[in-house]
């Protein structure tokens, strides 16, 4: 995980609660210019399930979710060096998206701050429609490598194949990238993974939440990690298609600006 990301600016957060659908039309338009916005005010676990059910049009069970559909981030002591599990420990954790081993990965996600750790544990994002445009501009080979069918593998035994980057019929783009031991790339994909993660480090930027802050990420897009944290860190995370009212399309769009 890069140490020298690019701070949030602090005008990224906006205040949550407030009346519907005020909230969705200004983090609908955050996240299709931007790919992710931040929200403070989430104070309990109440109000990230309340928030999170108005983003979505449903929460996605996830393995380690509780019955209301979230999920605690936090060092449970009890996965150390599980394949698959180190988002529930304190190492930190390689830019990706989430649900790569689904055909249809989540469109939202919501990392909610209840309880920040005793030293790092900085949220880490990049905006994967900024590095799309570098690789197509730059490294078009690098790009064609990543778009290819059969580009990585995700997962176990039940695992799929999938392109890293994926272009829809109506022309927008969705990321996918895992970077742990459930990822495995093509031969052609190989040479390229090392300027892919160049690119995805230039274009990185971080911020600590603070208790009560989240951020909601178009998962589609934004990629997003940890550092190592110490402390009783505890994030809460949805998971969920986004609500229409949002109006994400299929995908992003090229040209984009960046979410800084």
């Amino acid at each position: 995980m890069p140490e020298s990301t690019i701070p949030i600016r602090a005008a990224f957060f906006r205040p949550w609660p407030g009346t519907i659908p005020a909230p969705l039309d200004l983090t609908g338009e955050e996240l299709r210019e931007h790919g992710a916005v931040g929200l403070s005010g989430l104070v309990s676990r109440q109000s990230v399930l309340t928030a999170a059910r108005a983003l979505t049009t449903g929460l996605r069970q996830h393995r380690d979710a509780d019955r209301d559909g979230l999920t605690a981030i936090q060092d449970t002591g009890r996965h150390p060096g599980r394949i698959g599990y180190a988002g529930l420990g304190r190492t930190p954790l390689s830019l990706h998206t989430d649900g790569t081993h689904d055909p249809s990965p989540p469109r939202l996600l919501i990392l909610a701050c209840l309880r920040p750790g005793q030293a790092g544990g900085r949220t880490v994002l990049a905006d994967g429609s900024a590095v799309l445009r570098e690789l197509l501009a730059l490294r078009p080979e690098a790009a064609a490598a990543l778009t290819a069918a059969r580009a990585a593998y995700f997962g176990g035994p039940d695992g799929r194949f999938s392109p890293v980057l994926e272009q829809t019929a109506s022309g927008a783009w969705r990321i996918q990238l895992r970077q742990d031991e459930l990822a495995r790339f093509a031969p052609d994909t190989q040479p390229h993974l090392a300027v892919l993660r160049q690119l995805i480090s230039s274009q990185s930027m971080s911020v600590t939440l603070g208790p009560g802050q989240a951020v909601v990420l178009d998962n589609h897009r934004v990629l997003h990690g940890r550092t190592g944290f110490t402390g009783r860190r505890l994030l809460l995370r949805a998971l969920g298609d986004a609500h229409p009212h949002l109006r994400l399309g299929h995908g992003f769009m090229l040209p984009v600006s960046s979410p800084r």
